[in-house]
């Protein structure tokens, strides 16, 4: 039992993980006890850990099946904090499906929630909104909160994190982004000159990153033997990631080893390095998610690519309702960056691996105009995370401390 009051957080990926740092910051320095599952980030920033956290990214249903058991251990663990009368408040982050149930637990235990990053409902099944009223609800893009509001639910608009560290300050009249050619909108990414290096990002989920490397490898194979001048930068969102990259990769080559033409790196943790990291490369081959943004934003070409699990690609072609997937796309409302999803099988297919190869051969000849001013004119007026989580403690939860 705690006996000192603590805020519970549950945070299943990366990109929470990226969230979730502003966040427990602001309610490690009120003086409140940080209890929950969160990344690296995270616990810098003061998180207690209360669960194992590589067990919760998975992608697609196919990837949950294999790890339900300890999934259901973990959410098991964090209902029975959520149950202790010394838990005054919840914080979700993303994580819709295992997220969504932990908040209705706590709703109904009438203890007060704050989900950050809620839901695509705009995406699909739009009903599950309706289970998060009574909900503090804090998104990222204004489309967001109108899709909410028409469905009844307020929502504040949360900064988002790489713009709030790289981009205020360099959008302007003296900033490149605000040209056509512009590579970044970081200060130390503009005064860098793009390398000829192509950047390629599998994910950041285990599951997810190990599924789409065969065939990610398999284009960029293509590409560098049509342009050996080019070197190829592979990144993994941690170290226990980089580590299973390069036994992959080494797997893959037909010289048993990593080849001298490909570089296996860390994403760096901080927004404005990753951009300036970013901005230095020439295009970008990246799996759909928050790092297609953070390309996008730093000036990058970027062509997109994806190997489902059948059962997800069956029902993403079916039941989801977006003409886009990839960030950039959305916010622009058009088909600004190429987008590719295969299965499994059809990811093995020749001709499959040939287009993506083509697509991103012509993003390194014929680079595109940038798109970062028009990104960068999406985003609303939005609150800090310092500012949404004190508001959050102050209404919340001070009065249920006293």
């Amino acid at each position: 039992m705690q006996a000192r009051p603590f805020v519970l957080f549950c945070a299943g990926e990366d990109s929470g993980d990226v969230l979730g740092e502003t966040l427990v910051r602001p309610a490690v320095e009120s003086g409140m006890n940080v209890l929950g599952v969160g990344g690296p980030r995270m616990q810098r920033a003061g998180l207690v850990p209360v669960g194992d956290y590589e067990t919760l990214p998975v992608s697609g249903f196919g990837d949950v099946l294999p790890r339900v058991f300890r999934l259901k251990k973990i959410f098991s663990h964090l209902e029975s904090l959520l149950r202790e009368d010394s838990c005054v408040a919840l914080v979700c982050i993303d994580y819709p499906g295992f997220n969504m149930k932990l908040c209705r637990r706590a709703l109904a235990l009438k203890k007060p929630v704050l989900y950050v990053a809620p839901p695509q409902v705009w995406a699909w099944k739009k009903h599950r909104a309706r289970r998060l009223r009574g909900a503090k609800l804090a998104v990222l893009f204004n489309f967001e909160r109108r899709v909410y509001e028409s469905l009844g639910l307020g929502a504040e608009i949360l900064e988002h994190p790489f713009l709030r560290a790289v981009g205020a300050r360099a959008i302007g009249p003296n900033s490149r982004a605000t040209s056509p050619n512009s590579r970044a909108i970081g200060p130390d990414a503009r005064e860098t000159r793009p390398n000829q290096d192509v950047v390629v990002l599998p994910g950041s989920r285990e599951s997810q990153a190990l599924r789409n490397l065969p065939f990610f490898m398999e284009v960029v194979s293509r590409v560098h033997a049509l342009h050996p001048e080019r070197n190829f930068v592979l990144v993994a969102s941690r170290e226990s990631l980089k580590m299973q990259f390069e036994r992959a990769v080494a797997k893959l080559s037909p010289a048993g080893s990593v080849p001298a033409w490909l570089r296996i790196d860390v994403a760096p943790q901080e927004a404005r390095e990753r951009a300036a990291f970013y901005a230095r490369h020439a295009a970008a081959l990246c799996m759909p998610g928050s790092a297609t943004l953070e390309l996008a934003l730093s000036g990058v070409p970027l062509v997109v690519a994806d190997v489902l699990d059948p059962l997800t690609y069956f029902i993403g072609k079916h039941f989801v309702k977006t003409d886009y997937f990839a960030l950039p796309n959305v916010l622009l409302g058009r088909s600004a960056y190429p987008e590719y999803f295969f299965t499994r099988g059809a990811s093995r297919k020749k001709d499959s691996a040939e287009r993506v190869a083509e697509t991103l051969r012509n993003a390194l000849e014929n680079p595109p105009r940038s798109m970062v001013a028009d990104l960068v004119k999406t985003f609303a007026a939005s609150t800090s995370a310092e500012s949404l989580m004190t508001e959050f403690l102050c209404e919340f939860v001070e009065r249920d401390t006293h």
